[in-house]
């Protein structure tokens, strides 16, 4: 039972879910560490399609995204939001940076 095939690969996309969540939560302290807020709303119901994203409210950055997304889809709309800001006051693990990106503030083309 133990060399089954499909347990090996639930087991593999538990550990990918895992490593997502984690992922998901050091761009999280990534983003309060540059006192950048991250809020979850659900977006379910809108008269018009929202992905969320970076804006200012109040003169504080905050970053906004539909917690019924996918943890993906999370994951990329915080390291592109992530990618605006300075990051190298903040420690920043290296493939975390990678994911970010280099900062420059410049979007993906």
């Amino acid at each position: 039972m133990r060399n089954n095939p499909l347990n090996r690969s639930r087991m593999k996309d538990r550990m990918f879910k895992m490593e997502e969540t984690r992922l998901l939560q050091e761009l999280e302290e990534i983003a309060e560490r540059l006192s950048i807020a991250v809020r979850y709303d659900d977006f379910m119901g809108m008269d018009f399609k929202v992905k969320g994203g970076l804006c200012k409210l109040r003169g504080r950055n905050l970053i906004i995204m539909d917690r019924r997304a996918p943890i993906g889809e999370r994951i990329d709309l915080l390291a592109r939001a992530l990618r605006q800001f300075d990051l190298s006051s903040v420690f920043t693990r290296p493939y975390i940076r990678l994911i970010i990106g280099d900062g420059s503030g410049s979007e993906d083309k």
